[in-house]
Protein backbone atom coordinates (compact mmCIF):
# COMPACT_ATOMS: atom_id res chain seq x y z
CA UNK A 1 0.00 0.00 0.00
CA UNK A 2 2.91 2.17 0.72
CA UNK A 3 3.85 1.94 -2.95
CA UNK A 4 7.20 3.65 -2.33
CA UNK A 5 8.86 2.46 -4.92
CA UNK A 6 6.38 4.67 -7.50
CA UNK A 7 8.14 7.69 -6.41
CA UNK A 8 11.36 9.63 -8.17
CA UNK A 9 11.96 11.56 -5.38
CA UNK A 10 11.15 9.59 -2.27
CA UNK A 11 12.95 12.40 0.39
CA UNK A 12 14.02 15.57 -0.81
CA UNK A 13 15.53 18.95 0.64
CA UNK A 14 12.82 21.76 1.04
CA UNK A 15 14.80 23.73 -1.75
CA UNK A 16 13.98 21.05 -3.99
CA UNK A 17 10.10 20.45 -3.39
CA UNK A 18 9.83 24.03 -3.49
CA UNK A 19 11.40 24.18 -6.92
CA UNK A 20 9.64 21.02 -8.01
CA UNK A 21 6.31 22.22 -7.08
CA UNK A 22 7.30 25.51 -9.37
CA UNK A 23 8.65 23.95 -12.30
CA UNK A 24 4.94 22.11 -12.70
CA UNK A 25 2.74 24.92 -11.93
CA UNK A 26 1.56 27.51 -14.68
CA UNK A 27 1.38 31.18 -13.95
CA UNK A 28 -2.32 33.22 -13.42
CA UNK A 29 -5.00 32.41 -15.87
CA UNK A 30 -6.34 35.99 -17.58
CA UNK A 31 -6.84 39.53 -16.52
CA UNK A 32 -9.92 41.37 -15.81
CA UNK A 33 -10.47 44.74 -14.71
CA UNK A 34 -12.09 45.62 -11.27
CA UNK A 35 -13.11 48.64 -9.44
CA UNK A 36 -10.70 49.47 -7.01
CA UNK A 37 -12.07 48.69 -4.11
CA UNK A 38 -12.78 45.35 -5.10
CA UNK A 39 -9.35 45.18 -6.25
CA UNK A 40 -7.72 45.43 -2.51
CA UNK A 41 -5.36 42.34 -1.85
CA UNK A 42 -5.36 41.07 -5.41
CA UNK A 43 -2.27 40.72 -7.68
CA UNK A 44 -2.12 43.50 -10.59
CA UNK A 45 -2.28 42.02 -13.83
CA UNK A 46 -0.45 44.83 -15.73
CA UNK A 47 2.09 47.66 -14.83
CA UNK A 48 0.04 51.06 -14.79
CA UNK A 49 1.82 54.38 -15.03
CA UNK A 50 0.80 57.93 -13.89
CA UNK A 51 -1.27 59.59 -16.13
CA UNK A 52 -0.88 63.37 -14.06
CA UNK A 53 1.80 64.63 -11.92
CA UNK A 54 1.01 64.72 -8.45
CA UNK A 55 0.29 67.32 -6.88
CA UNK A 56 -0.58 68.55 -10.14
CA UNK A 57 0.42 71.96 -9.57
CA UNK A 58 2.84 74.11 -6.61
CA UNK A 59 0.19 74.25 -3.39
CA UNK A 60 0.67 75.23 0.38
CA UNK A 61 1.37 72.24 2.72
CA UNK A 62 -0.33 74.04 5.58
CA UNK A 63 -3.14 77.12 6.69
CA UNK A 64 -0.76 80.30 6.10
CA UNK A 65 0.48 83.06 3.89
CA UNK A 66 2.38 82.60 0.56
CA UNK A 67 5.02 85.22 0.03
CA UNK A 68 8.51 85.88 -1.35
CA UNK A 69 11.14 84.82 1.12
CA UNK A 70 12.94 87.81 0.50
CA UNK A 71 10.67 89.61 1.98
CA UNK A 72 10.93 88.29 5.25
CA UNK A 73 14.60 88.97 5.71
CA UNK A 74 15.84 90.35 9.06
CA UNK A 75 12.00 89.97 10.40
CA UNK A 76 11.89 89.52 14.27
CA UNK A 77 9.33 89.59 17.01
CA UNK A 78 10.90 92.89 18.24
CA UNK A 79 10.79 94.18 14.21
CA UNK A 80 7.92 92.47 12.60
CA UNK A 81 7.89 92.63 8.40
CA UNK A 82 4.72 94.40 7.44
CA UNK A 83 3.25 92.47 4.35
CA UNK A 84 0.26 93.68 2.57
CA UNK A 85 -2.51 90.72 1.83
CA UNK A 86 -3.49 90.71 -1.90
CA UNK A 87 -6.35 88.21 -1.90
CA UNK A 88 -7.31 84.59 -0.43
CA UNK A 89 -7.05 81.20 -2.12
CA UNK A 90 -9.12 78.06 -0.96
CA UNK A 91 -8.12 74.31 -1.93
CA UNK A 92 -9.88 74.23 -5.57
CA UNK A 93 -9.44 78.12 -6.43
CA UNK A 94 -7.47 79.64 -8.57
CA UNK A 95 -5.06 82.55 -7.84
CA UNK A 96 -5.97 85.70 -9.21
CA UNK A 97 -3.25 87.92 -9.01
CA UNK A 98 0.73 87.67 -9.09
CA UNK A 99 2.81 89.05 -5.51
CA UNK A 100 4.65 92.02 -6.05
CA UNK A 101 7.36 92.79 -3.42
CA UNK A 102 5.65 93.34 0.11
CA UNK A 103 2.97 91.29 -0.67
CA UNK A 104 1.85 88.15 0.64
CA UNK A 105 -1.64 85.59 -0.21
CA UNK A 106 -3.84 84.03 2.40
CA UNK A 107 -3.28 80.47 1.76
CA UNK A 108 -5.15 77.53 2.62
CA UNK A 109 -3.85 74.25 2.77
CA UNK A 110 -3.90 72.74 -0.73
CA UNK A 111 -4.25 75.42 -2.69
CA UNK A 112 -2.51 76.58 -5.55
CA UNK A 113 0.44 79.04 -5.16
CA UNK A 114 0.19 82.57 -6.58
CA UNK A 115 3.13 83.37 -9.22
CA UNK A 116 6.11 84.95 -7.38
CA UNK A 117 5.17 82.85 -3.93
CA UNK A 118 8.35 80.96 -2.88
CA UNK A 119 7.25 79.86 0.76
CA UNK A 120 4.47 79.74 2.75
CA UNK A 121 4.82 81.17 6.56
CA UNK A 122 2.10 79.36 9.23
CA UNK A 123 -0.95 81.53 10.55
CA UNK A 124 0.44 80.87 13.73
CA UNK A 125 3.70 82.39 13.50
CA UNK A 126 2.09 85.90 12.26
CA UNK A 127 -0.24 88.29 13.78
CA UNK A 128 -2.93 87.10 11.23
CA UNK A 129 -4.07 90.72 10.47
CA UNK A 130 -6.67 90.69 7.76
CA UNK A 131 -5.08 93.35 4.95
CA UNK A 132 -1.72 93.92 6.83
CA UNK A 133 0.21 90.79 8.10
CA UNK A 134 3.19 90.82 10.49
CA UNK A 135 5.90 88.52 9.81
CA UNK A 136 8.23 87.73 12.81
CA UNK A 137 11.21 85.53 11.56
CA UNK A 138 12.22 85.07 8.37
CA UNK A 139 11.86 82.01 6.21
CA UNK A 140 13.85 80.40 3.58
CA UNK A 141 13.35 79.72 -0.23
CA UNK A 142 11.03 77.19 -0.50
CA UNK A 143 10.02 76.97 2.87
CA UNK A 144 6.97 75.19 3.56
CA UNK A 145 6.43 74.73 0.00
CA UNK A 146 4.43 71.93 -1.72
CA UNK A 147 6.34 71.33 -5.45
CA UNK A 148 4.36 70.43 -8.37
CA UNK A 149 5.11 66.74 -9.02
CA UNK A 150 6.98 66.22 -6.25
CA UNK A 151 5.41 63.43 -4.93
CA UNK A 152 4.71 61.59 -8.37
CA UNK A 153 5.50 62.36 -12.20
CA UNK A 154 3.49 61.53 -15.31
CA UNK A 155 4.62 58.57 -17.05
CA UNK A 156 6.08 57.63 -13.58
CA UNK A 157 5.20 53.82 -12.46
CA UNK A 158 2.54 53.08 -9.80
CA UNK A 159 2.00 49.69 -9.99
CA UNK A 160 3.92 46.41 -10.96
CA UNK A 161 2.45 43.23 -12.50
CA UNK A 162 2.65 40.52 -9.77
CA UNK A 163 2.28 43.50 -7.30
CA UNK A 164 -0.04 42.64 -4.49
CA UNK A 165 -2.50 45.84 -4.23
CA UNK A 166 -2.92 47.51 -0.70
CA UNK A 167 -4.91 50.55 0.25
CA UNK A 168 -2.02 52.62 -0.11
CA UNK A 169 -2.06 51.73 -3.65
CA UNK A 170 -5.93 52.33 -3.87
CA UNK A 171 -4.78 55.84 -2.72
CA UNK A 172 -2.17 56.36 -5.05
CA UNK A 173 -4.54 55.41 -8.06
CA UNK A 174 -8.21 57.06 -7.47
CA UNK A 175 -5.08 59.99 -6.88
CA UNK A 176 -4.27 60.02 -10.68
CA UNK A 177 -8.33 59.29 -11.95
CA UNK A 178 -8.07 55.37 -12.06
CA UNK A 179 -11.67 54.23 -11.50
CA UNK A 180 -10.31 50.38 -12.28
CA UNK A 181 -7.09 48.38 -11.82
CA UNK A 182 -6.30 45.18 -14.34
CA UNK A 183 -6.10 41.81 -12.11
CA UNK A 184 -5.30 38.29 -12.18
CA UNK A 185 -7.82 36.02 -11.80
CA UNK A 186 -7.92 34.39 -8.63
CA UNK A 187 -6.75 30.88 -8.83
CA UNK A 188 -8.88 28.13 -7.25
CA UNK A 189 -7.28 25.74 -4.45
CA UNK A 190 -9.21 22.95 -3.11
CA UNK A 191 -9.38 21.77 0.08
CA UNK A 192 -9.86 18.49 1.66
CA UNK A 193 -9.66 16.85 4.97
CA UNK A 194 -9.27 13.47 5.28
CA UNK A 195 -9.57 11.13 8.25
CA UNK A 196 -12.67 9.01 9.84
CA UNK A 197 -11.80 10.51 13.15
CA UNK A 198 -13.42 14.15 11.94
CA UNK A 199 -16.49 15.94 12.57
CA UNK A 200 -18.01 18.79 11.89
CA UNK A 201 -19.67 21.69 14.00
CA UNK A 202 -22.19 21.72 15.15
CA UNK A 203 -22.80 18.13 15.58
CA UNK A 204 -21.96 16.65 19.21
CA UNK A 205 -18.75 15.16 19.59
CA UNK A 206 -18.40 11.62 19.76
CA UNK A 207 -15.97 9.54 21.75
CA UNK A 208 -12.59 9.69 19.82
CA UNK A 209 -13.38 12.07 17.65
CA UNK A 210 -12.55 15.71 16.86
CA UNK A 211 -13.90 18.62 14.76
CA UNK A 212 -12.16 19.11 11.58
CA UNK A 213 -9.92 22.60 11.35
CA UNK A 214 -7.88 22.10 8.83
CA UNK A 215 -10.14 23.14 6.18
CA UNK A 216 -10.54 26.72 7.86
CA UNK A 217 -6.99 26.87 8.65
CA UNK A 218 -5.85 26.76 5.41
CA UNK A 219 -8.97 28.26 3.80
CA UNK A 220 -8.17 31.25 5.33
CA UNK A 221 -4.46 30.90 4.25
CA UNK A 222 -5.39 30.28 0.76
CA UNK A 223 -7.30 33.96 1.13
CA UNK A 224 -4.56 35.76 2.70
CA UNK A 225 -2.79 34.96 -0.45
CA UNK A 226 -5.21 36.51 -2.65
CA UNK A 227 -6.45 33.08 -4.03
CA UNK A 228 -10.07 31.01 -3.61
CA UNK A 229 -10.70 28.01 -1.53
CA UNK A 230 -12.90 25.75 -2.76
CA UNK A 231 -13.52 23.18 0.70
CA UNK A 232 -14.61 19.55 0.00
CA UNK A 233 -16.81 17.96 2.73
CA UNK A 234 -14.47 15.74 5.16
CA UNK A 235 -13.88 12.38 3.62
CA UNK A 236 -13.27 9.23 5.92
CA UNK A 237 -10.46 7.20 5.58
CA UNK A 238 -11.58 5.70 2.73
CA UNK A 239 -9.20 5.45 -0.51
CA UNK A 240 -12.03 5.31 -3.28
CA UNK A 241 -14.32 8.38 -1.65
CA UNK A 242 -11.24 9.94 -1.77
CA UNK A 243 -10.08 9.57 -4.58
CA UNK A 244 -13.66 10.50 -6.25
CA UNK A 245 -13.39 13.57 -3.96
CA UNK A 246 -9.60 14.98 -5.34
CA UNK A 247 -10.99 14.36 -9.32
CA UNK A 248 -14.55 16.32 -8.15
CA UNK A 249 -11.85 19.20 -7.22
CA UNK A 250 -9.58 18.41 -10.13
CA UNK A 251 -12.43 19.58 -12.28
CA UNK A 252 -12.50 23.15 -10.97
CA UNK A 253 -9.30 24.17 -8.87
CA UNK A 254 -5.61 25.07 -10.09
CA UNK A 255 -4.56 22.86 -7.22
CA UNK A 256 -6.00 20.78 -4.24
CA UNK A 257 -4.43 20.55 -1.34
CA UNK A 258 -5.50 17.61 0.77
CA UNK A 259 -4.61 16.85 4.81
CA UNK A 260 -4.17 13.38 6.38
CA UNK A 261 -3.67 10.28 5.23
CA UNK A 262 0.23 10.89 3.93
CA UNK A 263 2.23 9.30 6.83
CA UNK A 264 3.28 5.25 7.27
CA UNK A 265 0.09 4.03 8.97
CA UNK A 266 -2.37 1.39 7.59
CA UNK A 267 -4.66 4.33 7.08
CA UNK A 268 -2.60 6.75 5.05
CA UNK A 269 -3.91 6.23 2.03
CA UNK A 270 -2.88 9.22 -0.74
CA UNK A 271 0.17 7.52 -2.30
CA UNK A 272 -2.74 4.50 -3.29
CA UNK A 273 -5.32 7.59 -4.57
CA UNK A 274 -2.67 9.09 -6.22
CA UNK A 275 -1.59 5.67 -7.96
CA UNK A 276 -5.67 4.98 -8.11
CA UNK A 277 -6.66 8.20 -10.06
CA UNK A 278 -3.48 8.17 -12.58
CA UNK A 279 -1.48 10.85 -10.87
CA UNK A 280 2.33 11.27 -11.40
CA UNK A 281 4.10 10.75 -7.90
CA UNK A 282 6.42 14.10 -7.41
CA UNK A 283 7.51 13.42 -3.84
CA UNK A 284 7.06 11.42 -1.20
CA UNK A 285 8.98 13.13 2.13
CA UNK A 286 10.06 16.46 2.53
CA UNK A 287 13.80 16.85 4.91
CA UNK A 288 11.68 19.39 7.39
CA UNK A 289 10.51 19.07 10.93
CA UNK A 290 7.23 19.07 11.47
CA UNK A 291 4.92 18.39 8.55
CA UNK A 292 7.74 16.49 6.79
CA UNK A 293 5.33 13.65 5.41
CA UNK A 294 4.30 15.17 2.08
CA UNK A 295 2.90 13.26 -1.30
CA UNK A 296 3.11 15.38 -4.04
CA UNK A 297 1.51 14.60 -7.08
CA UNK A 298 1.09 15.35 -10.52
CA UNK A 299 -2.28 15.38 -12.78
CA UNK A 300 -3.96 17.27 -15.30
CA UNK A 301 -1.47 19.87 -15.04
CA UNK A 302 -2.12 20.45 -11.46
CA UNK A 303 -0.38 19.74 -8.48
CA UNK A 304 -1.72 17.56 -5.43
CA UNK A 305 -0.56 18.98 -2.60
CA UNK A 306 -1.14 15.83 0.34
CA UNK A 307 -0.15 17.68 4.04
CA UNK A 308 -0.43 16.08 7.36
CA UNK A 309 -3.57 15.69 9.09
CA UNK A 310 -1.93 17.29 12.21
CA UNK A 311 -3.17 21.08 11.97
CA UNK A 312 0.53 22.82 13.03
CA UNK A 313 2.14 20.52 10.56
CA UNK A 314 -0.39 21.36 8.48
CA UNK A 315 0.09 24.87 8.44
CA UNK A 316 4.30 24.06 8.36
CA UNK A 317 3.38 22.35 5.24
CA UNK A 318 1.41 24.55 3.74
CA UNK A 319 3.32 27.76 4.76
CA UNK A 320 6.54 26.62 3.15
CA UNK A 321 5.17 24.65 0.23
CA UNK A 322 2.16 25.46 -0.98
CA UNK A 323 2.53 29.12 -0.37
CA UNK A 324 5.26 29.86 -3.19
CA UNK A 325 2.52 27.19 -5.17
CA UNK A 326 -0.31 29.50 -5.09
CA UNK A 327 1.53 32.40 -5.39
CA UNK A 328 2.97 31.63 -8.68
CA UNK A 329 -0.89 30.56 -9.77
CA UNK A 330 -2.08 34.27 -8.75
CA UNK A 331 0.51 35.67 -10.32
CA UNK A 332 2.42 37.23 -7.60
CA UNK A 333 5.93 38.65 -9.22
CA UNK A 334 7.66 37.12 -6.49
CA UNK A 335 6.89 33.71 -5.13
CA UNK A 336 9.49 33.12 -2.23
CA UNK A 337 8.89 34.96 0.85
CA UNK A 338 12.26 36.72 1.46
CA UNK A 339 14.24 35.66 4.66
CA UNK A 340 15.68 37.93 7.40
CA UNK A 341 17.35 38.29 10.22
CA UNK A 342 16.28 38.54 13.94
CA UNK A 343 17.31 38.36 17.81
CA UNK A 344 15.80 35.31 19.34
CA UNK A 345 14.97 36.31 22.81
CA UNK A 346 13.65 32.82 24.02
CA UNK A 347 15.42 29.62 24.56
CA UNK A 348 15.02 26.83 22.04
CA UNK A 349 16.03 23.71 24.37
CA UNK A 350 16.01 21.12 21.67
CA UNK A 351 18.78 20.22 19.09
CA UNK A 352 17.64 19.84 15.73
CA UNK A 353 19.52 16.87 13.85
CA UNK A 354 17.22 17.97 10.97
CA UNK A 355 15.98 21.18 9.71
CA UNK A 356 13.67 22.68 12.27
CA UNK A 357 10.58 25.40 11.45
CA UNK A 358 9.29 27.22 14.69
CA UNK A 359 6.25 29.60 14.53
CA UNK A 360 7.25 32.97 16.08
CA UNK A 361 6.45 36.44 16.52
CA UNK A 362 8.81 39.12 15.03
CA UNK A 363 8.38 42.71 16.81
CA UNK A 364 11.72 44.61 15.06
CA UNK A 365 14.53 42.50 14.79
CA UNK A 366 13.27 40.91 18.28
CA UNK A 367 11.81 37.13 17.71
CA UNK A 368 9.74 35.46 20.24
CA UNK A 369 9.11 32.03 20.54
CA UNK A 370 4.76 30.68 21.61
CA UNK A 371 4.50 29.93 25.21
CA UNK A 372 2.29 27.31 24.36
CA UNK A 373 4.80 24.60 22.70
CA UNK A 374 5.50 23.70 19.41
CA UNK A 375 3.86 20.12 19.20
CA UNK A 376 2.83 19.51 15.53
CA UNK A 377 -1.18 19.25 16.80
CA UNK A 378 -0.68 22.51 18.52
CA UNK A 379 -3.43 24.87 17.27
CA UNK A 380 -2.88 27.39 20.02
CA UNK A 381 1.17 28.02 19.25
CA UNK A 382 0.02 29.69 15.59
CA UNK A 383 -1.66 32.81 17.08
CA UNK A 384 0.02 36.08 17.14
CA UNK A 385 2.44 34.65 14.57
CA UNK A 386 4.30 36.38 12.16
CA UNK A 387 6.62 34.53 10.95
CA UNK A 388 8.65 31.15 10.88
CA UNK A 389 12.57 30.38 12.34
CA UNK A 390 14.36 28.22 10.42
CA UNK A 391 17.01 26.12 12.19
CA UNK A 392 19.01 24.36 10.57
CA UNK A 393 19.88 20.49 10.24
CA UNK A 394 22.58 20.03 12.91
CA UNK A 395 21.95 23.02 15.14
CA UNK A 396 22.69 23.03 18.61
CA UNK A 397 19.66 24.37 21.42
CA UNK A 398 19.14 28.07 20.43
CA UNK A 399 19.78 30.64 23.68
CA UNK A 400 18.72 33.95 23.73
CA UNK A 401 20.42 36.41 21.90
CA UNK A 402 21.40 34.27 19.14
CA UNK A 403 20.50 35.42 15.40
CA UNK A 404 18.10 33.11 13.50
CA UNK A 405 16.72 33.15 10.09
CA UNK A 406 13.03 34.08 9.80
CA UNK A 407 10.33 33.70 6.78
CA UNK A 408 7.54 36.12 7.20
CA UNK A 409 4.30 34.96 6.62
CA UNK A 410 1.27 36.46 4.57
CA UNK A 411 -1.74 34.94 6.72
Amino acid sequence: MEQTSSFPHFSISLDSAIAMLLAHTAGPQGCMPLPLLEALCRIAGKNLHARIDLPPFDNSPLDGFALRHTDSAGASKDRPVFLRVVETIYAGEVPQKALAPSECARVMTGAPLPYGATCVIPFEDTDNQPDTVGIFHPLEDHQHYRFHGEDVRQGQDILHQGERITGAHLGLLAAQGFTEVPVFARPQVGILSTGTELMSGPEALSPGKIYDSNRYLLAARVLALGAEPLCSPKIPDDPALIAQAVVELLKTCHCVITTGGVSVGAHDYMPQVGSSIGAQPLFRQVQMKPGGWVTALYKDAKIILCLSGNPGAAAMGFDLLAGPLIRRLAGAAEVLAPKLLGILQDPFSKASPQNRFLYARREGREVFLPKTGFGSSLLSSLIGCNCIVHIPAGSPPLDPGDRVELIPLSA
